[in-house]
């Protein structure tokens, strides 16, 4: 496809003329359509995304426009695009004629496939923050905030029997369909039949359950078996296929004479459903859900708007803390480092400390407290003399092992300290500083230090006092979820819910930016 017209810098003559008339001035999408040419990217930043000849492909900031709306009014795509052929206010914010006829549905679909393809999922949002930037509406080195929420995905988490019968019947019919010959000849009809449909364990009883879960176990053994004897070697890489592995694998580990697992496994890697094999089971203060993870970071400068500068999907058992320095380089990537950065508990390390000081970033938050014992036999109620390589515990006693410890992802190297495990067990205190026969260990973090300090700050008033504005973020995934469905993700996938997470921000940040515009506007009207 190619590009063979764009969307005008300017309102055309007879929108701007209605719109003029019937739009308040301080509409949402008035504003956008005035300030178009501040807020939106040149189109040739997506021309690499088409050909030079063939059939005529839609704008790409078109299609792009359309999707922030969709998330604006949380509307799908059939209707996105009826709206484009008939509201007068999204035609004024586009700059398109009133006689613009629209397109199909299918056609934001489309768009969408080929950013990902072209892994141009970005480009609208880093392309929208740097007009903002250009504009003065950063504070340069300001204030963020940053938090994480969960969505969910598309999907409904299966009990144990329904996620083995519907990988299996997931990967049959992908079989079926990509070798129909080869199926009919090498899976009995009564096969097909038995799994043709969905299952489910509804009035089953457990032991009905136990024994349709190690039929189906097997039967998904046998079926991969022929799969992997097959002379058509398109139906071995079909990732339905690889799904069906996975599962089995991660529900029968003993293999297909063997019962199921005792216990349903969890994890990163274990698999939920057929049908978006990225999505995980987390909890969260007693909260479960099947999907994915937000982490938003916003500007709370006061004199500012406050605008969404980075919304990353990670995976719903991933721990918040790595992704600090993952939200840092993006923030780098766009030239908008904050000069401070408040977080959640979740976030805080002694490492993020000082790599974020090594960046200019003032990083806000509350560490956890020391946990590396009971009370009174904690780190710091040891005595350790760093240069004498020597610890002394509450009782006097003295270490008999000083060593480096590696720790995973972390330079430099910790220090392991040791205790002689005879006076250990000899120690009135044993039982109570420590239990184990080899006695008290201790590991010092190579970043300790700096988290001692932040722990100390952290009870000053002057820190606490610091520290309300971190709530705000809490505003904003209220906004999120509530304004723009964000809890709940629109599409399959880790890849398209990152995309419908750079839309979301950039329709939040219109909004946000449109109140901000009519702001004086509403006072001088008010003193009039």
């Amino acid at each position: 496809m190619s590009l063979q017209w764009f969307l005008s810098r300017t309102v055309p003559g007879d929108t701007a003329l209605v719109g003029s008339q019937v739009l308040r001035p301080d509409n949402l999408y008035r504003l956008i359509g005035e300030r178009f040419d501040d807020l939106f990217p040149d189109e040739m930043e997506f021309a690499d995304m088409y050909q030079t000849t063939g059939r005529g492909a839609l704008p790409p900031l078109l299609s792009a426009l359309v999707t922030v709306f969709q998330m604006m009014e949380e509307v799908p795509d059939r209707w996105a695009a009826e709206y484009v052929a008939t509201r007068i206010d999204w035609k004024f914010a586009l700059h398109l004629p009133l006689a613009y006829p629209g397109f199909h549905f299918t056609d934001l679909y489309a768009y969408r496939q080929r950013l990902l393809e072209h892994q141009k999922e970005r480009v609208l949002f880093d392309q929208f923050l740097a007009r903002l930037k250009a504009q003065g509406l950063f504070q340069v080195r300001g204030k963020m905030r940053t938090d994480s929420t969960h969505l969910l995905a598309v999907i409904e988490r299966l009990s144990q029997l329904e996620l083995v019968t519907e990988s299996l019947r997931m990967a049959m019919l992908a079989v079926h369909e990509a070798a129909p010959q080869w199926a009919e000849e090498a899976l009995p009809e009564t096969f097909f039949l038995a799994y043709r449909h969905r299952q489910s364990d509804y009035r089953l009883s457990p032991k009905q359950i136990e024994e349709r879960l190690r039929q189906a176990g097997k039967d998904g053994f046998w079926f991969l078996a022929q799969v992997d004897r097959a002379d058509v070697a398109v139906v071995r890489h079909l990732p339905q296929v690889a799904t069906l592995r996975t599962v089995l694998e991660q529900q029968f580990p003993q293999g297909p004479d063997q019962p199921p697992a005792a216990k349903r496994p969890t994890g990163k890697e274990v698999i939920e459903s057929p049908h978006e094999t990225e999505a995980r089971y987390g909890t969260k203060r007693g909260q479960g859900w099947i999907g994915y993870k937000g982490q938003v970071t916003e500007t709370c400068d006061p004199e500012q708007p406050h605008l969404i500068v980075d919304l990353d999907i990670t995976g719903a058992l991933d721990n918040d803390s790595p992704e600090l320095p993952h939200i840092q380089d993006r923030l780098s990537e766009r030239d908008l480092l904050p000069g401070e950065q408040l977080i959640d508990q979740g976030y805080m390390s002694g490492q993020h400390l000082v790599k974020s000081a090594e960046r200019g970033i003032t990083l806000l938050g509350v560490p956890l407290s020391d946990t590396q014992g009971p009370a009174g036999f904690r780190q710091a109620d040891f005595q350790i003399d760093l240069e004498a390589h020597q610890a002394q515990c509450p009782a006097g006693h003295h270490n008999c092992v000083w060593a480096e410890r590696s720790l995973p992802n972390i330079e430099p190297p910790a220090i392991q300290i040791r205790f002689d495990a005879q006076i250990c067990r000899q120690c009135p205190h044993f039982g109570t500083c420590t239990r184990s026969q080899q006695g008290r260990s201790l590991t010092l973090h190579p970043y300790r230090a700096a988290l001692i300090a932040r722990r100390v700050e952290a009870s000053t008033a002057t820190f606490k006092e610091r520290m309300h504005a971190r709530a705000g973020v809490e505003g904003t995934i209220s906004e999120l979820v509530r304004g723009h469905g964000f809890r709940q993700a629109r599409y399959r996938g880790r890849d398209k819910v990152q995309l419908q997470a750079y839309f979301t921000a950039v329709a939040v940040d219109l909004k946000r930016l449109t109140r901000w515009w009519s702001r004086p506007q509403k006072k001088e009207t008010l003193a009039a």
